[in-house]
């Protein structure tokens, strides 16, 4: 999983150096000021599969904000689901940091995703740091957006009498192909815990 972690990061710093800053691509959203984008994903993880719906909207202006949905139904034998909620938002440093950093989106952001199964709670908040960039290809109108969020997963679980809370190292990204005004691509995200393997995933969606 290191080797892995590792060779996103190098092709995304590749990328960093080549591309062009679009707002808020830092936060995960191939989307610029005063848009909007609706899309589905869907995720892997070991023994389960996840579906869900997500949207952002990126204010005139430094601050964005997006929420999902996801589904998550076992595979095999197991007839288990678990429904998690997600918000997020994000602001851009972009014009502050385009003097040693130019063409980089740069964004601290923070999300929550909330469960809750057989009267237990939980809550995954990571907090981190977004960097991303736009990389034209093919025909006009045509780019690649790469990103990578380094962040501390803040874990607490709860059943009305008992909590257990854990702070991990975690990182998410991935890359979207944007085709005027629609985007695909693949995400993966990895928290640095025992028995923790990367997730990936993909998703499609449209902008408005």
């Amino acid at each position: 999983m290191k080797k892995t972690t590792c060779t996103i990061a190098a092709a995304v710093a590749t990328l960093l150096a080549a591309g062009s800053a679009r707002a808020q691509i830092c936060a995960g959203f191939p989307i610029a000021d005063n848009q909007g984008s609706v899309g589905l994903l869907a995720d892997f993880p070991s023994g389960v599969n996840d579906f869900g719906v997500e949207g952002a909207f990126n204010f005139r202006g430094p601050f964005s904000a997006n929420a999902g949905y996801i589904r998550s139904e076992e595979t095999g034998a197991g007839t288990g689901h678990l429904d998690t909620f997600r918000v997020g938002a994000a602001f851009d440093i972009s014009g502050y940091t385009a003097g040693f950093l130019p063409g980089v989106s740069i964004c601290p952001n923070a999300r929550a995703d909330f469960a809750s199964q057989d009267g237990v709670d939980s809550y995954l908040i990571p907090v981190g740091l977004g960097l991303g960039v736009s990389v034209p290809v093919g025909s006009p109108g045509m780019s690649l957006s790469p990103y990578v969020i380094p962040a501390i997963y803040f874990i607490h679980l709860s059943d009305g009498t008992d909590s257990f809370s854990d702070n991990k190292f975690g990182i998410r990204g991935g890359a979207d192909v944007n085709v005027d005004r629609f985007y695909f691509g693949g995400t993966i995200e990895w928290i640095n815990a025992e028995g923790s393997d990367a997730v990936f995933g993909v998703r499609a969606g449209i902008k408005f």
